[in-house]
C-alpha cells in the first residue's frame, strides 16, 4: 500500500521508494533471487501487466507437500497488485511452499496512470475476489486449505472474506503485515475538513468510482464500523498481526492490535528495536520475513535476524 490519499496523486512515498534500494539474498541452484528492496517492489507493481505474477508465485502445477500441505495466498494492499512481492513470494516458493498472489479491486476499464492499480473497489467486493481465487487454488492444488500473507488494505479483504464470504472454513491461518482492524487517521485533515464544511456525502460519493477503498480504510466508514461489530475475527482462523511504530500510513500504529485468543500480536520494534521498516518495507524486510516463516512452520529460522532497514518510514 503506498499512501492512501496522496499515492493517487504523486506519492512523496512513492517517489522516495524509487532512490532506496536493499540488498538481495543470493539464490541456491534452482532457487530464485530474494530481493529485499522497496525499489524493486515499488518497480514490479508499477511495470507489471496482467496475471500480474510474483516471482515463484502463481504456479499452477504446483503440488504441496507433507511439510507444506497449505498453499499461501499473498493479499495485497492499495493500489498495488499481485506482482509487488518481491521478497515474500520467491521466499516461501524457495522455502516449499505453494504460493498464489491474487490481485483485486481493479475497476473494470481502469487504464492510463491507474492501470494495473488493484485495491480501488468497495472492500466487499473485493472479497469475492479474493474467495473465488482460493476456491480456485483449493481446486486446483487439492489443497483442504491454505494461509493468508496479507498486507494493509490486504487486511480488510481477508478479514470480510473470513468473516462474511465462507474464508472461516478454508484458512487455517493469516498472517497480516501492518493490518488496519480498526481504520487509519492518516486522512483526518481532509476528512475533517469535509465534515467541517458539510460536505462529507458529497466527498465520499465523488471517490466511490475512484477509490471505494480508500473510504472503506476510514474509522468513519461504514465497512470499518460493521467489521467491528462482527468482531474482526473469525473464531476458527488464527490471526497473527505484525505492526511497526515506524507505520506512516496506519495512523496510528495500534489500529492493528487485536487481543483474542486466537490472536498473536508482534510490534516490529519489540523483536528488532534498530529496525524501522515502515508500512511499505515490512513487506520487503528480513526480520518480517523470518517471523512470517516461522508462523506458517514453527522453528523453520532458528534465528531472526535484526539489522536497521535500508528504507526506515517508508
Amino acid at each position: 500500500m503506498r499512501r492512501i490519499w496522496s499515492r493517487l496523486g504523486l506519492s512523496l512515498a512513492a517517489t522516495t521508494a524509487m532512490l532506496v534500494s536493499g540488498g538481495t539474498a543470493a539464490a541456491e541452484p534452482d532457487q530464485l533471487p530474494v530481493v529485499y528492496s522497496v525499489a524493486q517492489w515499488f518497480s514490479d507493481t508499477n511495470a507489471a501487466k496482467p496475471p500480474y505474477t510474483p516471482p515463484g508465485g502463481n504456479d499452477w502445477s504446483c503440488v504441496p507437500t507433507a511439510a507444506h500441505p497449505r498453499p499461501v495466498v499473498l493479499v495485497h494492499g492499495i493500489t498495488g497488485n499481485g506482482a509487488g512481492w518481491p521478497a515474500m513470494s520467491p521466499l516461501l516458493h524457495n522455502n516449499g511452499y505453494c504460493v498464489f498472489s491474487v490481485t483485486y479491486g481493479i475497476y473494470p476499464g481502469q487504464a492510463g496512470p491507474i492501470a494495473g492499480m488493484g485495491g480501488l473497489e468497495p472492500i466487499p467486493q473485493s472479497s469475492t475476489e479474493l474467495r473465488d481465487f482460493v476456491n480456485r487454488v483449493l481446486a486446483t492444488t487439492g489443497a483442504p486449505k491454505v494461509d493468508l500473507l496479507t498486507w494493509s488494505e490486504g487486511t480488510l479483504v481477508a478479514a470480510n472474506y473470513l468473516l462474511f464470504d465462507g474464508g472461516n472454513q478454508v484458512v487455517d491461518q493469516t498472517f497480516n503485515l501492518v493490518p488496519i482492524w480498526q481504520g487509519t487517521h492518516v486522512a483526518d485533515p481532509l476528512v475533517n475538513a469535509a465534515y467541517g464544511l458539510n460536505a462529507q456525502n458529497a466527498v465520499f460519493a465523488a471517490l466511490r468510482p475512484i477509490c471505494q477503498g480508500c473510504v472503506d480504510m476510514l474509522p468513519v466508514s461504514d465497512f470499518i464500523h460493521n467489521l467491528q461489530a462482527a468482531g474482526v475475527y473469525a473464531p476458527d482462523v488464527h490471526y497473527t498481526n505484525l505492526v511497526t511504530k515506524a507505520d506512516m500510513e496506519v495512523v496510528p500504529y495500534t489500529s492493528g492490535i487485536r487481543e483474542a485468543p486466537n490472536a498473536t500480536n508482534i510490534t516490529l520494534q519489540d523483536v528488532c528495536p534498530v529496525n524501522l521498516a515502515g508500512h511499505n518495507s515490512v513487506s520487503v524486510d528480513p526480520t518480517v520475513a523470518a517471523l512470517m516463516l516461522n508462523t506458517f512452520t514453527p522453528g523453520s529460522v532458528p534465528k531472526i535476524p535484526c539489522a536497521p532497514s535500508p528504507s526506515p518510514y517508508i
